[in-house]
């Protein structure tokens, strides 16, 4: 049924990661907050119920960023992606077995990580780029 990302972007140029443990690469990847679509859910409700329960965030505003087609060659998955911004700070309520750590990552980091390989998540990669790219030109 598809996911949703989100880049919360702070006052002071920062986005929130998750760091989480991911079984098939047998290793923790750095990635933007994110999740599945349950069966029919909008995915801006998605989207903004996937940064609250996974870091505690809740945004004045969320704006669409387009979608990305992870795997064209085998499946028809769509993710969604979003900005966000105007964030206030809540608990986090992960899903039953659910491990990840919560971490804030300048913009700018954020862009050279993805440029030396340190962040290799396709939906991650795409909308850090995005959003500094639109940041760059006064957009966002």
């Amino acid at each position: 049924s598809g996911g949703v990302c989100v880049a919360a972007l702070t006052e002071n140029e920062e986005l929130f990661f998750v760091r989480q443990y991911r079984y098939p690469f047998k290793r923790e990847l750095l990635e933007l907050p994110a999740g599945k679509l349950e069966k029919g859910e909008d995915p801006l409700e998605a989207g903004t119920r996937e940064l609250r329960e996974e870091c505690g965030v809740i945004a004045e505003r969320v704006v669409p960023m387009g979608t990305i087609y992870p795997t064209v060659a085998y499946c028809s998955e769509i993710i969604y992606l979003f900005a966000a911004a105007g964030l206030n700070y809540t608990s986090q309520h992960l899903d039953e077995g659910e491990f990840l750590s919560v971490e804030k990552i300048p913009l700018k980091s954020a862009v050279d990580m993805v440029m030396a390989g340190e962040i290799s998540d396709a939906k991650t990669v795409a909308l850090v780029l995005k959003i500094a790219k639109l940041r760059e030109e006064g957009k966002l």
